[in-house]
């Protein structure tokens, strides 16, 4: 595991900076949330045994709370796909935090 120093020394970006992929990561967020609706959608199909709409199950899929998601979706992304993982604090931070802790918003 690389130390906050460490990373520092190399030219890592500070995990106070700004996401430097924020837009990549947001296009990366919505292609995984439609995916994830539309396996959502195939499985409620199967389950009532006919076509449930893409709007009905992104309704009840958007009721059942994604804040995990976003979370599990974050970590994903800065920790394992971000190009700029290897240069980032921040991706460092997400990628750990999948291995010690859920990570929650403070405050």
């Amino acid at each position: 595991m690389m130390t906050r120093e460490k990373a520092l020394e190399k030219g890592v970006v500070d995990i106070d900076a700004e996401c430097v992929g924020f837009h990549e990561l947001l296009d990366w967020q919505i292609i995984q949330y439609r995916q994830a609706v539309d396996e959502y959608r195939r499985e409620l199909s199967k389950e009532q045994h006919r076509c449930v709409s893409w709007q009905e199950a992104e309704k009840e899929f958007s009721s059942m709370g994604l804040k995990g998601m976003g979370e599990q979706w974050r970590v994903e992304y800065c920790g394992l796909v971000c190009p700029s993982r290897s240069n980032c604090l921040l991706a460092l931070h997400f990628l750990n935090a999948r291995h010690i802790q859920p990570m929650r918003k403070v405050g």
